[in-house]
């Protein structure tokens, strides 16, 4: 038999580039310094799971709770 698992990591990742995919993909987004990311190129990070995908998974998770318990 079968077993579903509810794998936490690649929902998080769903979710991240979901959101992403509101946003005009070659709007830029400034990282700090002097880096500036399109939309399209963390889309493409997040899809591929490197560390920097992970990162922005992470911050992107950690800002969709803070603002979830603002509107409560």
């Amino acid at each position: 038999m079968k077993t579903n698992q509810f794998n936490v990591e690649e929902e998080q990742k769903k979710i991240v580039l979901e959101r992403f995919k509101t946003l005009n993909p070659e709007s830029k987004i400034f990282l700090g310094g002097d880096s500036l990311v399109s939309v399209k190129e963390l889309m493409g990070h997040v899809e591929k799971g490197d560390d920097f995908g992970k990162n922005i998974i992470k911050v992107q998770m950690k800002m969709l709770q803070i603002l979830a318990k603002e509107v409560k």
